[in-house]
């Protein structure tokens, strides 16, 4: 009967793993329940077998039987829990599309797919702009980017129009070359100066601008903004009021706008609550907040209410109420450009900075390389500037095939602050915020927020609106129920549940077999690249899983008839929490698969792979430590157990980076390496320490003074003074070095005092 019983269970693993369908699995377990009363042992066994696979199989194989038991109660329970939500949260879900994320999510990434579309590279007419005109600007005003001279040469450059289309005086760069652009910006000339050209706020107008403006609207706007025009936004909420009333030629706007222009605004972008109580623009138009520009001047001496033109609408009148679709859109477009890329430019400026710094050493001294607590935190530097510049990539490629890039630029908003705040206190650990490297640690300080809610805390909502739209099952339900036909609703539902339930079993299957096999090189290839992307595949399928599963509590709490009392308010306030930690887990999925795309478009090199282990290793630490909190707060124990039986079925396999990985990596930063070469290379810096001309001239004395300093240190002079110019004149007396040898070893020491007290 054992042989029977793992006859059987084969056959069920089989069928999860390959996501049957109902009539698919009805099908193969019938057969197989036959073949047992064929050949097997106990008859009563095989008819106790055949009438529990017809109670089961034969109302799930009878879709009229199996859409009123079944569909239909578990439909009224889904629009229950639909009801709870507000219609933000809703828009959030229909307005935004999918990407790599989803495919993520749903525990079968499609790498073919990743590889061929994630993969691009700049065309020559954008490569020719950012290796001249803008290499030029960031070599002449590295050092001073905020002189008068420096804003001139931008607005002679056009470098204020990368986002522009070419049509109306701007540079109509893809996503991938503006992030490219704002990387080498941010890298050479300081992250203030990237953000005045490439800031979200201003990019998202743009963006919105050429998405929804009326050719009249670009053709005014456009080139102003191209030219560098000053752009004011308010976008902390609701600016102001808007009326419409009777105009001249027809409707227009009495606006009334609660702002305080800054002294160079010239256009000003803001969103306004249009109410149209005469309804002037017919009985079915739409009204809500909406999105205006307005010339900074109009505002700028008028007193009271202001009459304008409709429009001044983004979009005209068609597009009226639409701020939360447009604001969405446009936003997740610039934030999925801007921010990372800006930060991945700083970081590199600095983990660059500290390799050249952490070789550089005064006459007789230690340098900062040579101790061993410094390898981690240089070997984190290096790693955090990696993960930027691939991250900025695969965001910024997201844009360029269409998509509207919600999840991607949260993922960019989220992970980069994370990074930024890291690297800023590695620097402080190994004393980088003082001296020249100062600015660079400033600049990777967190920016002003430009929203009300701080991006880590925001991200509970929006981490939220991520997941939801990655799960295939849950979008195609929320479709059928905003269907106005009640019976196609209804089959629309069930079609929809009724797929994912074998999806359920073949994501339960996978996550708990590639989790006793992703680590065993004893089931495919032991190349590193080749198991993270084996272990992607296995917590995607984890993920898959667990996102079910936490979602099912949610919906059961959300869809209670229960009376609602201040502990349930408690419980479903904490489970909500549950997709703030799937999104955290699809976030490093997401990292992951973004620093093996840049490995693999890098050529794969051997020296390269030790920084992606620190990555991935990383990455996969923090996505089992989000899968881990979402299994402790799941409400049933039983429930619990059997999730972290599936999706952890060895225990957590958290684990810091290997010693020897972060002394390769930090000796690599602070080397003539591969690594730093590829790093400098991204962001048009080069591999040594330039463009800091001090640190140059300081390790060049340092290289011609490692002679003479061995020389007098074999010399062992007895009592010398821990004072450096002293010993170096006690070395001079004793004849060991001569004088012009000593003056070598001063000039030394002066550059190296030069670099840490640069006043």
């Amino acid at each position: 009967m054992a042989y029977w019983l793992l006859f059987f269970l084969i056959a069920f693993v089989a069928l999860a793993h390959a996501r049957a369908g109902i009539r698919t699995t009805s099908l193969v377990l019938g057969a197989v329940t036959l073949f047992y009363g064929v050949f097997g042992e106990s008859w009563i066994a095989f008819g106790l077998m055949m009438i529990a696979g017809l109670i089961v199989f034969g109302p799930l194989n009878l879709p009229v039987l199996r859409q009123e038991w079944l569909s239909r109660p578990l439909f009224t329970g889904f629009r229950r829990v639909l009801s709870r939500l507000d219609e933000r949260q809703l828009a959030a879900l229909t307005g935004t599309g999918t990407g790599w994320e989803a495919e993520l999510f749903n525990g079968q990434p499609d790498w073919s797919r990743f590889h061929e579309s994630y993969s691009a590279r700049l065309t020559p007419d954008e490569r020719s702009l950012l290796d001249g005109p803008l290499a030029e600007f960031c070599s002449r005003y590295a050092r001073d980017p905020e002189t008068p001279a420096a804003h001139a040469r931008l607005r002679a450059y056009g470098l204020h129009g990368l986002a522009v289309d070419g049509l109306h005086g701007g540079r109509d760069l893809s996503a991938l070359a503006q992030s490219a652009a704002l990387m080498r910006l941010s890298a050479s000339a300081g992250s203030d100066l990237a953000r005045r050209i490439g800031a979200p706020s201003r990019l998202a107008w743009i963006a919105a601008l050429q998405r929804h403006g009326t050719p009249a609207q670009q053709s005014r706007w456009l080139p102003q903004l191209a030219a560098g025009a000053n752009l004011q936004t308010i976008e902390s909420g609701i600016a102001g009021d808007a009326v419409i009333e009777a105009g001249d030629e027809g409707p227009a706007l009495l606006l009334t706008l609660d702002i305080t222009l800054t002294a160079d605004a010239e256009i000003v972008g803001c969103c306004v609550d249009l109410r149209d109580p005469e309804a002037r623009l017919g009985p079915d138009a739409a009204t809500g907040p909406t999105w205006l520009l307005l010339d900074a001047a109009l505002l700028r001496d008028k007193r009271g209410p202001l009459r304008l033109p409709l429009e001044a609408v983004i979009g005209d009148r068609e597009h009226i109420g639409e701020a939360a679709r447009q604001g969405a859109e446009s936003r997740a477009v610039a934030d999925a450009i801007s921010p990372i890329a800006i930060h991945a430019g700083s970081a590199t400026a600095l983990a660059l900075a500290a390799g050249s710094l952490a070789k550089l050493h005064a006459p007789f001294g230690l340098s900062l390389g040579e101790r061993s607590l410094a390898e981690e935190a240089l070997a984190t530097l290096a790693a955090r500037a990696t993960a930027a510049q691939a991250l900025a990539a695969l965001t910024a490629r997201a844009v360029d095939l269409g998509e509207k890039p919600y999840a991607a630029a949260a993922f960019a908003r989220t992970l980069g602050l994370a990074q930024a705040r890291e690297c800023t206190a590695t620097a402080r650990d190994l004393g980088l915020d003082q001296g020249l490297s100062a600015r660079l640690v400033t600049d990777l300080d967190e920016p002003p927020s430009e929203t009300l809610e701080p991006a880590l805390v925001a991200r509970t909502d929006v981490y939220s609106a991520c997941v939801l739209r990655s799960h295939g099952a849950f979008m195609q339900a929320l479709a059928a129920a905003q269907d106005p036909n009640p019976a196609t609703a209804l089959t629309r539902f069930d079609d929809a549940l009724w797929s994912h339930v074998g999806h359920l079993f073949g994501t339960a299957t996978q996550a708990f077999a590639l989790g006793l096999t992703a680590s065993s090189p004893l089931f495919g290839s032991s190349a590193p690249e080749t198991q993270y992307l084996r272990k992607i595949n296995r917590y995607s399928a984890a993920l898959a899983f667990a996102a079910d599963v936490g979602l099912s509590v949610m919906a059961s709490e959300l869809g209670s008839r229960k009376p609602y009392t201040a502990l349930r308010a408690v419980r479903e306030a904490s489970r909500r929490s549950l997709t703030t930690w799937l999104g955290d887990a699809l976030a490093q999925l997401y990292l992951a698969s973004a620093a093996l795309r840049q490995y693999d478009e890098g050529g794969a090199h051997l020296d390269e792979r030790a920084v992606l282990e620190l990555i991935c290793t990383d990455a996969f630490s923090a996505c089992e430590e989000a899968l881990d909190r979402l299994i402790r707060h799941l409400s049933s124990p039983f429930l619990a157990w059997l999730t972290r039986r599936i999706v952890l079925p060895l225990g957590p396999s958290r684990r810091a980076p290997r010693e020897a990985t972060q002394r390769s990596v930090a000796n690599q930063l602070q080397g003539d390496s591969r690594l730093r070469e590829r790093l400098g290379e991204r962001v048009g810096l080069p591999a040594d320490a330039s463009p800091w001309p001090l640190i140059d001239q300081a390790l060049g004395l340092m290289r011609a003074g490692d002679a003479i300093e061995a020389r007098a240190i074999a010399a062992s002079v007895s009592r010398l003074s821990r004072h450096v110019p002293t010993r170096i004149d006690q070395t001079r007396d004793s004849g060991v070095i001569d004088e012009a040898e000593a003056q070598a070893l001063r000039d030394w020491l002066a550059a190296v005092t030069r670099i840490q007290k640069p006043d």
